[in-house]
């Protein structure tokens, strides 16, 4: 739960900025000629502007078998020809972009620009970010009540102690105050764990994706950070703090039903 919450926390962070960046980067596909078989990563990277992370290859065969599960192979069935080509696929910055540069390498066929990529990753972006919501309220109502209920079973067995050492004349802080040190640790530790796999993944995505690398800060990992673990304690502490004020208001026929 505290993970999906750092996931959910960082998406609701950063999603403009992710669309914003997108939006000062062009997608281009580029037609390889049909005798070039040596590899253009290189070059591609090397074009000004070029976001190199982005680059993506598909061979005519790939994109034939895709177009053929997408419209049916008698579609392409033209006297047994491949009418696709070799292409690569790669986010340049907009102010940098130059087609004509692209087009005039020799191994290229032909260069297109595409732009509205960007609008329908806007729209898979808010969706996505509605439907983490919607998950997201699911999955933290089932766990708070499964952790609440776990910590009432915990104290369950202890109530008579509490109510004996009520009868003692002992503060109901006093009583308390153990019982919420352990809580509180153990909050600490579960959002400490969570944090620490958050932060592995936001660092493997940050080193695979060159984009999320832009937009992601280390303030904002830390600012997810500090709210998972603020979570993570809190849950636990009110959960223990509500059981244990119960338990301590319970009358002496209370203690067994």
């Amino acid at each position: 739960m505290l993970f999906f919450i750092g996931v959910y926390f960082m998406i609701a962070f950063k999603s403009n900025s992710l669309v914003k960046t997108l939006r000062n980067e062009t997608s281009v596909l580029i037609e390889v000629k049909p005798n070039v078989k040596n590899d253009l990563t290189p070059q591609l990277a090397a074009i000004p502007g070029a976001v190199q992370s982005t680059i993506r290859y598909t061979s005519r065969e790939d994109a034939k078998r895709l177009m053929e599960r997408e419209l049916g192979a008698a579609f392409l069935d033209i006297e047994g020809e491949n009418p696709f080509y070799d292409t690569y696929q790669l986010n340049i910055s907009k102010d940098q972009l130059n087609l004509e540069l692209i087009k005039r390498m020799p191994e290229v066929k032909e260069a297109y620009a595409q732009t509205s990529y960007v609008d329908q990753i806007q729209t898979n972006v808010r969706k996505f970010s509605r439907l983490a919501l919607v998950i997201g309220v699911f999955f933290s109502i089932l766990a708070f009540t499964l952790i609440f209920n776990a910590i009432k079973l915990s104290l369950a067995e202890s109530k008579t102690s509490f109510y004996t050492l009520k009868l003692l004349g002992s503060d109901w802080n006093f009583i308390k105050r153990p019982f919420l040190q352990r809580a509180f640790y153990s909050g600490l530790l579960s959002g400490g764990i969570a944090v620490l796999l958050f932060i592995i993944a936001i660092i493997y995505l940050m080193y695979s994706n060159q984009t999320i690398q832009q937009i992601v800060s280390v303030w904002n990992i830390v600012l997810v950070a500090i709210i998972m673990l603020l979570v993570g304690f809190l849950v636990n502490l009110l959960s223990t703090n509500a059981i244990l004020n119960r338990f301590l208001a319970m009358r002496e026929e209370d203690l067994y039903s």
